[in-house]
């Protein structure tokens, strides 16, 4: 079955298969045309989430998909993201970032797995994949931006309104080294 021959709004029934083992976990999981889609609400901003099966592998028996994220590159950057991608791509083994045609920036992962079916374990690493897609966004990217003085200043007051909290801030050492906590 090839994207061609697809039913409007249907997806492959793989994916259809995978859509239902993903229902509790990926909010709003829906199938189109294309694959299964779903929008998350991340500090980078509104993502919408992809994942698509890719029918023509070389192997009937194995189910090759790809979860992805495609995003405007943030404003102001240009050269400076390029390099950014390609040193973080050396850091996350299971998530890549490139570009698209359309000169977005595609943040990805593709997965294989044996058997025809789509199974607990699959829908398991494809989680894992979108949760890394999402931690690349929003503690990376997001906080590379804000150093670096990327985005507008819409997206750096939400990047900065929903930065996480440290640990403990300096105002806890310092009473720590007082003696201020236990004595």
């Amino acid at each position: 079955c090839r994207a061609s021959d697809r039913v409007p709004g249907v997806s492959t029934p793989v994916l259809e298969a995978l859509r239902e083992l993903l229902d509790e976990d990926l909010d709003g999981v829906t199938s189109t045309p294309e694959g299964l889609r779903a929008v998350a609400d991340a500090r980078w901003g509104e993502v919408t989430l992809g994942i698509d099966q890719d029918e023509d592998g070389p192997d009937a028996d194995e189910i090759a998909l790809r979860v992805s994220a495609a995003i405007a590159p943030p404003a102001g950057a240009g050269h400076e993201l390029l390099l950014w991608a390609l040193s973080t791509n050396t850091q996350y083994w299971a998530v890549k970032i490139g570009l698209t045609e359309d000169g977005m920036l595609l943040v990805h992962a593709d997965l294989d797995a044996d058997g025809p079916e789509p199974d607990g374990l699959l829908a398991a690493d494809v989680m894992d994949r979108v949760e890394s897609i999402l931690q690349l966004l929003d503690e990376d990217l997001s906080e590379w931006c804000l150093v670096h003085g990327f985005g507008t200043p819409a997206q750096r007051a939400r990047w900065e309104s929903r930065r996480p909290e440290r640990a403990l801030d300096e105002d806890d050492d310092d009473d720590d080294e007082e003696g201020g906590r236990g004595g």
